[in-house]
């Protein structure tokens, strides 16, 4: 904390303390606070006793009995995630479809994106945010734990909050992943991972979209489930939306194909390499360049689809290594000289090559989004003993996942590569709602929150009291 002299005090801190003598202001990380000094003694025994008067802000000095009176939120963050939501019409179809329970899914989502927490101390996060005051509730661990069995269990409400998320025609990743729980409830099922450890683990799937990077379906399964399960009920539940399907191989199936052109959907799914369609005596003489790496290519029709084969030198040059490395360790590795390095996509879009390429490797996108739910918003610590609760524990923190891409985009958007979602959220955090007597106001921001305040053009936003 450092003394700042009269003559560098901000324009509103000398009209704040206006002519009023023996203050000292000290300032540490963008806020001032006033100290009232006297001298005592007299000589060499004299010396400076400071006393704390409070915080200086633009509406006055902030003293440490009228903040306890009265109280100091943490607003910047809940703030944007409110702005975002509501702009993005989430909001409004949580409204809708969850009349009774939309303030504590907000909330709750909140949390998952700005600080997770078990569901035992969320309450306590809540209560130093601005939330209850915006949203006139509050939020007891009884009170979460039923809203998340009530809406667990309402998957109607839930699918058709995901009918509002998607958009007609848009590219679709759709991949599956684990969750490991301790959790004591039916769908968590004991299996063996390729390290053969047994794992009490669900199974979940998750639609991404690719066109606006942001997720927009899950469904979460039995541990002894293959995602492949689900695709039905999903083509079902996405019925009119024309939508292009991108998937790895597990989904590579002769029905699957059938079907989803049948119900209107295109799609892309790569192929096993030792697929009857793959003619991999067909030279590959064109090529273009994929993050300066050049892809060899080459496509034809195969019955009424199309199939584009695909050579990555670089892939194939790591596969032959990988393989005679094995080999000299004494391990079995084979190599087949004509599947190496290459990659199969079939589907029922007449595209160009370099097209359908792009899109099939922005499945790294769907990749992200489980390591997102899965690590950074703790997804995988659920720590609830009832089914019900543990689905509208997944729910709540799919709309986390929501608000995460929110804030990414809008982190990309301004073009900030050096700042992550949780260091934006930590910073806003710093923005403050003080309740003084019969008012309230913003407090005085960091030099770091300035800075990303107006990177983002978010001055107005969270610096004024406002909420929708």
């Amino acid at each position: 904390m450092n003394t700042v002299g009269r003559e560098r005090w901000p324009p509103w801190l000398r009209r704040v303390i206006g002519k009023q003598a023996n203050i000292e202001i000290k300032e540490h990380r963008g806020r001032y606070y006033a100290y009232s000094i006297k001298y005592v003694g007299r000589g060499r025994l004299r010396r400076k006793v400071s006393t704390y008067l409070g915080t200086a802000t633009k509406h006055g000095i902030v003293t440490r009995q009228e903040t306890s009176l009265r109280g100091i939120y943490e607003y910047g963050h809940v703030r944007l995630l409110n702005h975002l939501f509501q702009e993005s019409g989430a909001l409004s179809a949580l409204k809708e479809i969850f009349p009774d329970f939309w303030k504590e899914l907000f909330a709750l989502a909140c949390n998952r994106v700005i600080d997770p927490r078990p569901l035992k101390s969320v309450g306590s996060w809540f209560e130093k945010t601005y939330l209850p005051k915006a949203l006139g509730i509050s939020l007891s661990t009884k009170r979460a734990t039923r809203v998340l069995g009530v809406v667990g269990m309402s998957w109607k409400s839930q699918l058709e909050f995901f009918d509002r998320m998607l958009v007609e025609g848009e590219k679709i990743l759709y991949d599956g992943s684990i969750i490991v729980t301790d959790s004591d409830i039916p769908l968590a099922e004991l299996r063996t991972d390729k390290e053969d450890q047994f794992l009490k683990r669900v199974n979940l799937v998750v639609a991404f979209s690719r066109d606006r990077r942001l997720p927009v379906f899950f469904r979460v399964l039995p541990g002894s489930l293959h995602e492949i399960g689900t695709l039905r009920l999903f083509l079902e539940e996405i019925e009119e939306k024309n939508l292009i399907l991108v998937m790895d191989k597990g989904f590579a199936s002769e029905d699957w194909f059938e079907e989803i052109d049948r119900r209107g959907n295109g799609f892309i799914i790569s192929l096993k390499r030792n697929s009857s369609r793959i003619e991999y005596e067909r030279k590959r003489t064109r090529f273009f360049m994929y993050r300066k790496r050049p892809i060899k290519y080459c496509s034809y029709q195969s019955g009424k689809f199309y199939i584009y084969l695909y050579e990555d030198p670089a892939l194939r040059a790591e596969e032959e290594r990988t393989c005679f490395t094995l080999l000299s360790e004494g391990k079995r590795a084979t190599f087949k000289e004509e599947w190496a390095g290459t990659i199969a996509l079939i589907s029922n879009l007449s595209a160009p090559a370099e097209e359908i390429y792009d899109m099939w490797k922005g499945r790294g996108e769907i990749e992200k989004a489980f390591h997102v739910l899965q690590n950074l918003l703790d997804t995988d610590t659920p720590y609830v003993r009832q089914e019900e609760t543990f689905r509208g524990y997944i729910f709540v923190s799919f709309l986390g996942l929501i608000g995460y891409y929110f804030l990414l985009r809008i982190l990309k958007e301004a073009g900030i590569n050096k700042v992550s979602v949780s260091d934006l959220m930590l910073e806003l955090s710093k923005v403050y709602v003080v309740e003084l007597k019969e008012r309230e106001f913003v407090s005085e921001r960091t030099k770091r929150v300035r800075a990303l305040a107006k990177a983002l053009g978010l001055e107005n936003l969270i610096t004024k009291i406002g909420w929708r």
